[in-house]
């Protein structure tokens, strides 16, 4: 019986993760906290309990690109397939995108519905693309029907004063950096790219 129990559970998290779309499958442990020249690995390891799920709160990476922003997020999102919640990975262009298409199509209703489902929710990559007014509003959507609802995992490689050249809209960045950080856990990384750093190991 125990057996059995623990392969459905198991079967359970690996469609979980399948569905989530998180590649590639990183964790906590395999991150190198040396590396950065500063990250709060408290903070890492407060999230890693997974209490901001239970909590509906979020957790923003935000750091230069290279210094396993993704890497922390990606761990972050395995941790709660595994314990059993409902997770979905996105890049921020490709989420935007999905929004617009769904616009055009006159299925924007049913568009924000699936991507406010997921009880975690990873977007990936926010500020290396800027959005137009329209974009901007999208995403707003999204967060505003998430907030106090859902959780939400963001990288971003900018600081929330540089949010409103990223929207072309003050108004809209500052609502939603307002909804991503309220009672959430802001994780801070410094340091210069671990790319950078392998492309030169390897000249």
């Amino acid at each position: 019986m125990r057996e059995q129990l623990r392969d459905t559970t198991e079967a359970r998290a690996k469609t979980a993760l399948r569905r989530s779309a998180i590649f590639p499958l990183p964790t906590i442990d395999s991150y190198d906290f040396n590396y950065p020249k500063h990250i709060d690995r408290e903070l890492v390891m407060r999230a890693a309990s997974l209490d901001f799920i239970r909590e509906k709160s979020n957790v923003v990476f935000i750091g230069p690109s290279g210094v396993g922003k993704t890497h922390l997020a990606n761990a972050l999102g395995q941790l709660a397939c595994l314990r059993g919640y409902r997770v979905r990975f996105v890049v921020a262009a490709d989420l935007v995108n999905d929004l617009v298409v769904g616009q055009s199509k006159n299925t924007l209703h049913k568009r924000l519905s699936a991507w406010a489902a997921p009880e975690l929710l990873l977007i990936d990559e926010l500020g290396y693309l800027s959005f137009d007014a329209r974009g901007a509003d999208l995403l707003y959507q999204v967060f505003n029907k998430r907030y106090q609802r859902a959780s939400t995992i963001v990288t971003t490689n900018l600081p929330f004063k540089d949010w409103g050249k990223l929207f072309h809209n003050s108004a809209a960045a500052s609502a939603i950096a307002d909804r991503l950080v309220h009672k959430g856990l802001l994780v801070r990384i410094t340091g210069k790219s671990r790319r950078s750093d392998q492309e030169l190991d390897a000249a």
